[in-house]
């Protein structure tokens, strides 16, 4: 097009275009604080010329597209950092819960420490009420702290099962828009030389709110549409299909959420990381659990070490201890999946065994697997005792039982493929409580004192001309080989030793035990013992069970004489040996296979809990310092920038202004053209 009607032409394309920049630069000014919004920008080229009178004759401009400051990779940083910082922010929160509760003013360690303190003042005085009164009130604080403690860790458990509910809900929201959204960018595509930019930006902010809540990968369709998938792979958006999730039980624990598909059921709770999703299953399964595992480790072996020294004494009325704590069952769980009716149940065997983790028991066709379900490790098979990292198994008619890590679990009507989730501790805490109400019914006293010479009329007569000493006696578990075994006399019947023969140096005297006043018809047991040696040892085996074993006293020395004697006899009411030996387990190994004591593992959860939470508070504070740069480097290139738009305003205004005023002067020539004629 040549002449006036080229001037004309080529103003009017000049101010069409510059039109569309003001109004795409308007559009940019009115989203500036529109999440996720990209700047656009048109993309402005010459029409193609005409060929006349020898010249190539320019036509205009016009718009090809309107594009987005956009790049997939700084947009991939940006949405991989969300689902980073998201999680560590969820996990850090869950912690800091957690180490609040522990850290409280009524913690565990100073209630066994209290606790102990009432022991060890029975101990001073066994026959006083008060004291006696004063350890049962101390006994009531410290189960109710366990009971308080472990109540509030349930409730976080309970809190994590909520917030997984409400997220899964948000996902699913999510997936459905962008799924929408898709639907809309495919039915536009092809439409014009440019995409629906602001579709693009608002399915790219589902995707950035998406990983908010659980971190995602995207795959680009070659029609426009965008693919979701979990960082293992598993879809969440195929096209124009959301696949929605669910909230269900586990298949083990009715009271634990995991995460499905709503279509089939299938558990994906295990593939989902990041977001706050992934931060909540993170602190729930590495943090949350353990923490009420170890608290109710702590009670079990506070209940079962108490019990079983309390078992090993006499209380005031000579009568053997019972039980001053009872605490949680150990829980087990049957997958749904199983198909045989098995009937199974636990007990705690040894506290001191017991550990802090989830174990899962698998029947594989007469034969048993035992697997640590926190780290994954199947436990060795072994006939012999059971030590760490082993498992124990016998049948017994239709029973077969299990032993392991302080826990012994018995089982029948179980079929090949069936498999049982085995929580030991996780109800200890809040299970734990109190049971003994008598002061009377603190077992203070040993069962016997032993005492050099013989009984007789009540009193005891010392006429020894020897050295030889009877210690004053402990409870053993088991008889050594060498021991000599006092059976066949009813328990705490007095007993009465004698030395047969006399001698020094290194030589073997004998002794005999008898039963009452120690008359040959009354002879139970006979030893010898070496002299200048460690002694023997003489066992009394108790009644019942608890406790069983035995009740152990040395004899030893080095200058015997014939007809030397001594004799145990029932302790009374002002003994303080059980009491003792019960204070003296504040301070001895009973956790952890005899490494720690209670107070040890107090410190010990605390201070691992507390690692966790600086951890994941300097984590979240360094990922969410990633978001922040990623966000960033992205909002530098997609971000409207207000200077850059004024800039362009005016640039377009003149354009604009400048093509109308040629439009002005081609009219005016047409004008004296037709005036002309």
């Amino acid at each position: 097009m040549s002449g006036i009607s080229g001037v004309v032409n080529n103003a009017l394309t000049g101010l069409l275009t510059a039109q569309n920049a003001l109004q795409v630069t308007g559009d940019n000014i009115a989203n500036v604080n529109t999440p996720g919004y990209s700047q656009q920008n048109i993309v402005q080229s010459t029409i193609s010329p005409t060929f006349l009178g020898g010249q190539f004759l320019g036509n205009g401009t016009q718009v090809e597209t309107v594009q987005r400051a956009y790049s997939s990779f700084l947009q991939g940083q940006v949405w991989s950092a969300t689902a980073a910082a998201s999680g560590q922010a969820s996990l850090s929160s869950g912690l800091q819960q957690v180490l609040g509760l522990l850290n409280s003013s009524r913690g565990v360690s100073s209630q066994v420490s209290q606790f102990f303190s009432g022991v060890a003042q029975v101990a001073a005085s066994p026959a006083d009420i008060p004291a006696r009164q004063a350890m049962l009130a101390n006994a009531q604080t410290l189960a109710q702290t366990f009971q308080v403690l472990g109540g509030q860790l349930a409730g976080i458990a309970t809190g994590v099962n909520q917030q997984i509910g409400q997220s899964v809900t948000q996902i699913n929201t999510l997936t459905q828009q962008i799924a929408k959204v898709n639907t809309q960018i495919a039915s536009l595509q092809g439409l014009g030389n440019g995409s629906p930019n602001d579709l693009l930006d608002q399915r790219d902010q589902l995707i950035t709110r998406l990983n908010q809540q659980a971190g995602v990968n995207v795959l680009q369709q070659s029609n426009g549409q965008t693919n979701v998938y979990l960082s293992n792979g598993q879809v969440l958006v195929a096209g124009s299909q959301a696949f929605q999730l669910q909230t269900q039980a586990s298949p083990y624990n009715g009271q634990t959420m995991n995460v499905g598909y709503a279509s089939n059921g299938s558990d994906i709770t295990t593939n989902i990381t990041g977001g706050t999703l992934g931060g909540l299953i993170q602190f729930r399964n590495q943090s949350l659990n353990p923490a009420q595992n170890a608290l109710g480790q702590m009670a079990d072996a506070i209940a079962g070490t108490l019990n079983a020294q309390q078992s090993r004494g006499l209380d005031l009325t000579g009568q053997a201890g019972k039980a001053l704590f009872s605490s949680g069952p150990v829980q087990i769980f049957a997958s749904r999946f199983n198909s045989g009716t098995a009937t199974i149940s636990g007990s705690i065997s040894n506290a001191n065994q017991l550990t802090s983790s989830d174990y899962l028991l698998q029947d594989n066709g007469g034969s048993w697997t035992v697997a640590n379900r926190s780290t994954g490790q199947s436990l060795t098979y072994t006939s012999g005792s059971v030590g760490s990292g082993a498992f124990t198994s016998g049948v017994s008619g239709s029973v077969t039982t299990l032993a392991f890590a302080g826990v012994q679990v018995a089982v029948s009507g179980a079929v090949s493929g069936d498999s049982f989730l085995v929580e030991p501790t996780r109800l200890g805490a809040t299970g734990l409580q109190a049971v003994l109400g008598n002061p009377s019914g603190i077992a203070a006293a040993s069962p016997y004192v032993s005492n050099a010479g013989t009984l007789s009329g009540g009193a005891i007569t010392n006429g020894n001309l020897g050295n030889l000493t009877l210690s004053a006696g402990q409870y053993v578990s088991a008889s050594g080989s060498s021991d000599v075994l006092a059976s066949g006399a009813a328990f705490l019947s007095p007993l009465q030793i004698t030395l047969t023969s006399g001698g020094s140096g290194s030589a073997g005297i004998g002794f005999q035990i008898s039963s009452g006043a120690g008359s040959s018809s009354g002879i139970i047991a006979t030893g010898t013992v070496s002299l200048g040696s460690s002694g023997t040892n003489i066992d009394i085996p108790y009644a019942s069970n608890p406790p069983g074993g035995y009740w152990q006293v040395n004899l030893s020395g080095s200058l015997a004489a014939s007809g030397d004697a001594f004799t145990l006899s029932q302790a009374g009411p002002g003994n303080n040996g059980n009491a003792a030996a019960m204070a003296a387990l504040a301070t001895s190994g009973s956790m952890f296979n005899g490494t720690a004591t209670f107070n040890d593992a107090a410190a010990q959860l605390v201070t691992q809990v507390a690692t966790q939470a600086g951890q994941a508070q300097t984590n979240a504070a360094g990922q969410q310092a990633v978001l922040q740069q990623a966000t960033a480097a992205q909002q530098s290139l997609s971000g409207v920038n207000l200077n850059q738009e004024a800039a362009n305003l005016i640039q377009y205004q003149q354009a604009y202004q400048a093509a109308a005023k040629a439009i002005q002067v081609g009219n005016s020539l047409f004008q004296s053209l037709i005036q002309a004629l």
